[in-house]
């Protein structure tokens, strides 16, 4: 499949992984590529691949990094010490993306997934080790040279995206030094856009610690995906942010915009298929020279906040009048008291309660995006105070960039239950309750606010509802709409035990659009209207 490329001079490679199928797998791959390679060694442990790496010396070795005894990042330093200038692919699995940062500081030219392994990315990955190869041929001065101007490539990208988008009166002199780090724009017109990780979707498979490696795999896919779009220079900054730059001639209407489109469509695709996240993006309303593109990144933060409230994945951005309201004082008093309401019953519905509250009311009544924002580092003050636990100090400079109402109130609801989990001072008892059933409450706790059907939880459960229907009557010995009111109404008893809680208002949080049926529900249950409860509770 590689007649017609570049040849390259005969190099030795070595293959590693515990899973012999894999090996094998990898061993067949390499017999169909042309690229003058010899395997001189495969090993399945670790003990074996020191010993024939010490016998064979091989110029490139592709091992796997999840391995028992040493792993394969371990066996690379050993390699490292015994051949300095020996190359490195490394495969492994999904789940174990988190060991790729200290895979690149082992200046590892590859990182390949197990499961999207074909025989065209790993010739793309073998050709990269080959490159590197072929430059020991020169002089130790020239390759020491061109080594340390490729490690600092992406830190000299990041200073000429600085210069370009402070503006000046030297922007001709910025862009020499673009193209000499390979950015060449031959065209007039240019067009910003800004792409966004969601932290909510960062937080639920990662740390805070890997965020700044989960920008950098995503500017590497968007790297990738630039050579599909030639008319888009893809540039990273250190805070947490990619720019896209549109260079082109001047088309018609709307051209810049489908590029843009689709190219960050792309990306968000790949986005989520290997790193398990969400992206947004936005891109300025207009094409303008290079002198306006300053222009454009001082205007972006500003009309981005338009867009808090909304949900599009891709969004154009337009100059808006602002036309924001502040909150009443005391607003969120009731939303800060169901969080001491979490803390005291350990129950995290409290928490999602309080979280879809504000976010409903700041969407109606459009509140700043900021104090939004503001209150939901409050909330978690609030709760780290009276919990004496300790927040992650990230989820405050992480909540202030959030974009996205969903996404603040995924990133504020996470830290919440962090706290609400760590605040416990005992180990909570082993529950009796089946396992089934936990899962069913858990789901209720999400849903609290609506009123969830037995047939919306044989869909979450992806059963029959005439099946779960009787499945359930056997497992809880009553029906699940009996089981549901309960759930409810314990719940609205212990609401309206606040002195300042109207009835309304707990029917209101539980889902139930009228208060007569709530009134009717809540007698049922308690003996007593919610009026009667209430003052008596008075």
């Amino acid at each position: 499949m590689t007649s017609g490329k570049e040849v390259f001079r005969l190099n030795t490679v070595m293959l590693i992984d515990d899973d012999v199928p894999m090996l094998e797998y990898v061993s067949l791959l390499l017999k169909g590529l042309e690229l003058n390679l010899e395997q001189v060694a495969s090993a399945f442990s670790s003990e074996q691949a020191l010993e024939l790496f010490r016998s064979t010396l091989p110029d490139l070795v592709i091992t796997d990094i999840g391995m028992p005894g040493m792993d394969g990042l371990e066996l690379a330093r050993a390699f490292r010490q015994l051949k300095p200038d020996v190359r490195l692919i490394f495969l492994t699995c999904y789940e174990d993306f988190h060991y790729s940062k200290q895979a690149f500081q082992l200046e590892a030219d590859d990182y390949l997934i197990k499961d999207e392994l074909s025989e065209a990315q790993l010739e793309v990955s073998i050709r990269k080790s080959l490159k590197q190869l072929k430059g020991r041929a020169e002089s130790l001065e020239q390759h020491s040279f061109r080594k340390d101007i490729e490690r600092n490539k992406d830190l000299l990208k990041q200073t000429f995206l600085k210069e370009l988008l402070q503006g000046g009166s030297n922007l001709g002199e910025t862009v020499r030094f673009g193209e000499r780090l390979g950015i060449v724009w031959k065209a007039a017109n240019y067009r910003l856009a800004q792409i966004h990780i969601d932290t909510g979707s960062i937080t639920e498979n990662y740390r805070y610690q890997d965020f700044g490696l989960i920008y950098y795999a995503l500017y590497n896919i968007a790297e990738e995906l630039s050579l599909e779009y030639p008319s888009i220079t893809p540039l990273l900054l250190q805070d947490y942010r990619i720019y896209l730059i549109w260079n082109g001639e001047m088309e018609p209407q709307g051209k810049a915009a489908e590029a843009l489109l689709g190219y960050m469509r792309a990306l968000s695709e790949k986005a989520e298929l290997f790193l398990k996240v969400e992206t947004v993006g936005f891109y300025a309303a207009e094409s303008s020279n290079l002198e306006g593109l300053s222009k454009e990144y001082l205007s972006m933060a500003a009309v981005r906040e338009h867009t808090f409230y909304r949900s599009e994945r891709e969004t154009r951005l337009a100059p808006q009048a602002s036309q924001w309201n502040h909150p009443e004082d005391g607003r969120f008093d009731k939303e800060r008291g169901m969080l001491i309401l979490a803390l005291e019953e350990n129950n995290a519905a409290w928490i999602d309660m309080a979280i879809n509250n504000l976010m409903q009311h700041a969407a109606s009544e459009q509140h700043f995006p900021k104090i939004v924002l503001e209150t939901c580092a409050d909330f978690v003050r609030h709760l780290a105070y009276e919990s004496g636990v300790p927040a992650e100090a990230e989820f405050y400079i992480h909540i202030q960039k959030t974009v996205r109402m969903s996404e603040a109130s995924t990133l504020t609801k996470r830290q919440l239950k962090r706290l609400l989990l760590q605040s416990a001072t005992v180990e909570r008892a082993v529950t009796t309750k089946d396992p089934k059933l936990q899962s069913i409450d858990r789901f209720l706790e999400e849903h609290v606010d609506e009123m969830v059907t037995s047939i919306d939880m044989a869909e979450h459960l992806h059963l029959n509802p005439s099946y779960f229907s009787r499945y359930f009557k056997k497992l809880a010995g009553v029906n699940f709409t009996e089981y549901v009111n309960q759930y409810k109404m314990n719940m609205a008893i212990r609401m309206l035990q606040k002195q300042n809680e109207t009835v309304e208002n707990v029917a209101y949080m539980l889902g139930f659009s009228d208060r007569a049926y709530f009134s009717k529900v809540f007698k049922k249950y308690s003996g007593k209207s919610p009026s009667e409860y209430k003052g008596i509770r008075d």
